[in-house]
């Protein structure tokens, strides 16, 4: 593909979007459209997006208000009427003069008032038609990144190869790919657009199932040492001795997973389930039947805080059995470490649990079978790899409770088998969440002082640790500091964030599950933690800014003893979406529906960790919305990868080639 010269300065703003090349220019899509079109003043409707062209009829008055915001009136004038013009934020308007010619694109609010949202000098037939938006963020303006969008494509004329063998092109019927190019980027009529999408689409989910479907054979041919062998009756006999008993789905996920265990292929599974729905215990079980067979298990969890976590539930949970549990993390000191490293390499280590510090380079373990990865989204495929290089026949399960519906995870997760607990344990105490538009505590203050006053605990969760370039956002020191003021000694306050020392943080930690603190100011390290059953308000500030899934496990925290949980999401925010996006998760606590709006509205990227993958991301498809895409080309991908040496495959040869070659597609 030939690359197009570009200046200094439009190379860096481009550069700031991510394009680096031609090609990265050519497959920056625009994230909507605008399609407008000409209708007479007389048709129009309140609050209806219209145009209209004419002659500038006053000189433009300026009006400020607030800080560093202003709006500038002026008239324009054509053979139908005279029209009030509003545009606000913009004060180079009020050089206009008196008889310029000028398009206005705008939001009619009747009267004749319109409030502007683009103008231009061209006439109004420029501006008709269907007009692609893309997310250029102020680098680069509209219409230089447009003309330089042409520029490659007219360059390029007879360079864009296709991917698709002609055999799918065919049967449904798509464009060749420089044409669907010229579709989506500039676009004519709405079927040709929607002909250019649709082979785009197809295209991207048709790589990723690809090089899906290759990791999954690569990993299932390699070797296995043994099938392992244990007493089913023993798996039993330790489940029954638990103080609950397991839900109907825990035991299947640990048939599903026993199967595995057993078989002559390596185990590649994901288990997923909404927070709270015992997958931690089903992995307990998995790890005891490979102790069972002669072999040791580890667990890598994201923190220490969690790893510490299940380490204490692990020891209570085989205390009177004969297994050696080592807990593996930076925290311990050099003669600690040297121990456990000692214990894991000579075998005597059965179980280890621990952080990153698992797959450091000093840490050998005598005969590893299984390997588990909780939440194992927050881990780079180069992380988990690293693990897996220290049992080169090992099992792997993966745990996620960002859990979604079981025929999208088949597709999204196509390298996976997939096991999936939708029941609970326990029935979960209720929950309320309450949208407060309003980023202050003072607007709740009465609701949580009562609480307080009934035993209750309370998590205060921010976004940053300490205030920084982004002035908006409330962070973690200003409104501990500001607590701590207002409530005088009334109720004990503390202070987490992840830039402390695991000792500090764990006695902050130990210290509210002690009841040492009421009221616990913390950024998203509570995420996962220590269960504090006493702990049953949380009140979160900029909740606009976290993701649904991470609102759903950050409100996971709380509730979890015999009370009913109260969570309040503060935010100032305006916007419709994001409003639209809470109140998500005001009405719902089912983490399915939540993981599946969170899909719908974000893509998999960084809800699933596919931004750390190594696998293509989605540029215009939507997992949800083009489902019946994605599983059409999920078949088509089984098909084309068993015939794989074919001509016409060529091309997905050397992507895949490619992929397994460039060590940069993973994100440590």
């Amino acid at each position: 593909m030939k690359e197009i010269r570009l200046t200094p300065k439009r190379r860096e703003a481009l550069g700031q979007l991510g394009i680096n090349s031609t090609e990265d220019l050519l497959n920056y899509f625009p994230y909507r459209y605008e399609k407008l079109e000409f209708l007479d003043y007389h048709k129009w409707t309140v609050n209806s997006r219209v145009i209209v062209e004419g002659k500038v009829f006053s000189r433009p008055k300026m009006f400020r208000f607030g800080s560093r915001k202003s709006v500038l009136h002026f008239e324009l004038g054509n053979d139908q009427d005279v029209f009030r013009i509003s545009v606000f934020n913009q004060p180079w308007y009020k050089t206009l003069q008196i008889g310029d010619h000028l398009t206005v694109v705008g939001k009619y609010e009747g009267g004749n008032k319109i409030v502007a949202s683009q103008t231009t000098k061209d006439d109004m037939a420029s501006l008709l038609g269907i007009t692609p938006v893309y997310s250029i963020k102020d680098k680069i303006k509209p219409k230089t990144f447009r003309s330089l969008m042409q520029q490659a494509l007219e360059e390029n004329q007879g360079q864009i190869e296709e991917f698709l063998p002609v055999s799918l092109r065919s049967r449904y019927g798509f464009t060749d790919r420089y044409s669907a190019l010229w579709a989506v980027h500039f676009p004519t009529d709405e079927a040709s657009l929607q002909k250019g999408i649709d082979l785009l689409k197809y295209e991207e989910f048709f790589r990723f199932h690809c090089a899906m479907l290759q990791r999954r054979g690569a990993y299932r041919e390699s070797d296995k040492r043994f099938a392992k062998e244990f007493d089913a009756r023993k798996i039993r006999e330790f489940a029954d001795k638990l103080p609950f008993e397991l839900t109907d789905d825990q035991k299947s996920a640990v048939n599903d997973i026993i199967k595995d265990l057993r078989a002559s292929y390596r185990m590649a599974r994901l288990l997923q389930g909404d927070v709270g729905c015992g997958k931690t215990v089903v992995a307990f079980i998995a790890m005891y039947a490979v102790y069972l067979a002669g072999g040791q298990s580890c667990m890598m969890a994201p923190t220490e805080i969690l790893a510490k976590q299940h380490y204490a539930n692990m020891v209570r949970m085989f205390a009177g059995y004969d297994v050696h549990i080592d807990l593996l993390y930076s925290g311990l000191s050099a003669r600690e470490k040297r121990a456990a490293l000692e214990r894991i390499a000579s075998g005597e280590t059965d179980f280890v649990i621990g952080t990153h510090a698992l797959f450091q380079n000093d840490v050998e373990f005598r005969n590893l079978e299984l390997i588990i990865t909780d939440e194992q989204h927050r881990f780079g495929v180069r992380q988990r790899q690293l693990l897996q290089d220290k049992g080169a026949y090992a099992d792997m399960l993966l745990m996620s409770a960002t859990p979604i519906p079981r025929t999208l995870a088949t597709s999204l997760y196509g390298d996976l088998d997939v096991t999936t607990i939708t029941q609970t344990p326990n029935a979960s105490k209720k929950i309320t969440t309450t949208l407060i538009k309003k980023n202050s505590f003072m607007a709740i203050v009465k609701q949580i002082e009562k609480l307080l006053d009934e035993g209750n605990q309370m998590y205060v969760v921010c976004a940053a640790i300490e205030s920084g370039s982004d002035l908006t956002a409330r962070n973690v020191t200003d409104v501990y500091h500001n607590l701590r003021t207002y409530f005088d000694g009334r109720y004990k306050v503390g202070l987490l964030h992840g830039q402390m020392d695991e000792e500090h943080k764990d006695a902050v930690q130990e210290g509210f599950r002690n009841h040492e603190y009421d009221i616990l100011v913390a950024t998203t390290v509570i995420e996962v933690g220590v269960d504090v059953k006493d702990a049953n308000i949380m009140v979160i500030y900029d909740a606009n800014r976290f993701g649904l899934s991470q609102l759903h496990q950050l409100r996971g925290r709380i509730g979890r003893g015999e009370k009913e949980g109260y969570c309040y999401l503060l935010t100032d925010s305006r916007d419709e979406e994001a409003l639209k996006r809470l109140q998500v998760i005001v009405e719902n606590t089912d983490g399915f529906k939540i993981s599946y709006y969170d899909l719908k509205l974000r893509g998999p990227g960084d809800i699933l960790g596919y931004r750390q993958s190594g696998l293509p991301s989605f540029n215009l498809g939507n997992v949800v919305d083009d489902a019946a895409i994605m599983s059409a080309a999920r078949k088509d991908a089984q098909e084309i990868m068993a015939h794989l040496d074919e001509p016409e495959n060529e091309k997905i040869r050397k992507y895949l080639d490619g992929i397994n070659a460039n060590e940069s597609v993973y994100v440590d």
